[in-house]
Order: structure tokens, then sequence, then C-alpha cells
């Protein structure tokens, strides 16, 4: 397996109709019209085998301490002539044409692999977790269940040290969670409050939600937006899930948050994705922030 490394940088993006997409990079007019553009579909192929894609992660807070409670694992895709390309322009590619299930699979193992690193390395880190997303696609993959438990017997890794993060389009697939749950991993629901993640919170064995971004705008906002927020809230402890607020970007967001009852929060308020070093760097610290104002 090629090694997954952090990478940098961006990307102006050129999108064309259908699966043939393609990019052109950030480069001048001169060099756009010397250069062809790049199809994605066969790129993405490409990328795959030459070990292309890398991870960064983004700290999880827990808001009444403080603390690294968890990291959510990023995927990045640096294409040698391209750079940098954005995840939600080749994902969905990636989800088409069923190679999701081996790059999900390549992050699933590195992402294991670097928390029991932290675990070693960070004597007061031991309950630290990892959040990787898993798609629709993967979940209907027979051999997720197996990979699964491989990944976690090569790390020696406790399955509760990881977090399964499910869109919104995956509880459709009921079944495969349930056989997820048995494993004893944890499972989240992505955007929580839209659509059919409230049936989610209902009928599936979940552990956790992350709010929609939008959830820290209104626990911050007027009456009304505060109101629903905590009526949601109020619905998760009922059936014992922890929340984590996403897209966290004011000091005022995350305190109205730990005030409102939302366990953890996420967003560039406590820091960017960063690589591994990063991340250790962080992790020697025990904290990005103050704790929270008490509820």
């Amino acid at each position: 397996m090629a090694p997954m490394v952090p990478v940098p940088g961006g990307t102006t993006v050129l999108r064309a109709p259908g699966l043939r997409r393609c990019y052109v990079a950030d480069m001048s007019v001169r060099q756009r019209t010397q250069r062809p553009p790049i199809d994605l579909s066969v790129e993405l192929e490409r990328a795959v085998e030459r070990g292309e894609f890398g991870l960064e992660y983004q700290p999880i807070i827990d808001l009444g301490t403080g603390s690294i409670a968890a990291v959510e694992a990023l995927l990045r895709w640096r294409h040698p002539l391209m750079g940098t390309i954005a995840p939600g322009d080749y994902l969905p590619l990636a989800e088409e044409t069923g190679l999701i299930v081996p790059i999900g699979e390549r992050v699933l193992d590195a992402a294991t692999r670097q928390v029991r690193t932290w675990h070693l390395g960070f004597a007061r880190m031991q309950d630290l977790k990892v959040n990787v997303n898993v798609s629709a696609r993967q979940l209907t993959d027979p051999g997720l269940l197996e990979h699964i438990n491989t990944v976690l017997q090569r790390a020696d890794l406790d399955p509760a040290a990881l977090t399964l993060e499910l869109g919104p389009d995956c509880v459709e697939h009921a079944d495969a969670i349930d056989e997820l749950a048995d494993v004893g991993v944890g499972l989240a629901i992505e955007d929580f409050g839209l659509g059919s993640s409230l049936d989610a919170v209902r009928d599936l064995p979940l552990t956790a939600v992350k709010l929609h971004p939008s959830f820290a705008s209104m626990a911050a906002g007027d009456d009304e937006d505060v109101t629903f927020a905590e009526g949601l809230l109020t619905l998760c402890r009922a059936r014992d899930l922890r929340t984590i607020g996403k897209g966290v970007e004011t000091r005022e967001q995350a305190r109205r948050l730990a005030v409102l009852g939302c366990d953890m929060a996420q967003g560039y308020l406590y820091s960017k994705p960063l690589g591994s070093e990063g991340i250790g760097t962080l992790l020697a610290r025990g904290r990005v922030t103050a704790p929270s104002p008490a509820r």
C-alpha cells in the first residue's frame, strides 16, 4: 500500500458535464492554452494506484473541558500536475465508479494506525477517537465489515476508538448499519436536522450526531432559532446520543452550543485540518482552547 501523507495547496477547478470531468491547473492564460484539460475519471483510478491520496485531521473539542476528544480524518488528493483537488469534485465521481471502496479501505487503515500511534505517544490521550466518513456505496460493499475488523486488529485498536460518520443517504442501509454496531464501533449521522436524519435518530443504533453547520449560527441567533436548536439537542439527549456542533467559527457560537447542552464542537475556531505532525503538536498540549463556561 502506498503511504498516506498529508497535503497542502489548492487548485482552480473547471468542470465538464457528465462522468468525464476535466481539470485545468491554476496557471496563466498562456499555460492554459498549452496544456490540455485532464480527464478526472481516468486520473482518479490512477491516483488510487499511485498512492496520491493522504489524510489530514481536524480536532473535535469537548465543550465542557476544552480537551481534544476526537479527530476527523479528511481525505486529500494531491495530483502531480493539478495540486490538491477539492473533495467535493472527486468524491461523487469515486462513488459513481465504485473507487470509493478501495479509497475508503486505505483511509480506514491509515486512520486507525494513526490514532493508535497517538495513543502510544501521548499518555493522556488514551481515549482519543478517530472519525472516518463512510458513504452509502461503501455500506453496500460486502467486504466492509471484514475490512473494519481487520484494520482494528492490525492497529490493536479498541472498536470504540473508531467512529464511522454516515451521510444522510446511508439511512437506507439499516441492516449494514446494524452489523457495524455489533462490531462495537461508534456510529454518527452527519448533518443532523435535515431530511431523513430525524428518522435515523429514532430507528438506527447511533452513538452520536453531527449537527448541520447551520446549528452553530442558530445557537447564537434569535429566540426562535435557539428554541429550535434546543429542541433537537433535547431529542438527542433523550436518545443518549453525543452531539457535535460542526462548522464552529466564533467563541459566541461555541459558548451558546455549550449552554444549550451540545457536547462537542468542530471548526476553524479551534483548528483547520492539519497533518499528523500538526495534530501531534496539539495533542502534546492536551487542549486547543480554554474550557467553555459552565452550562
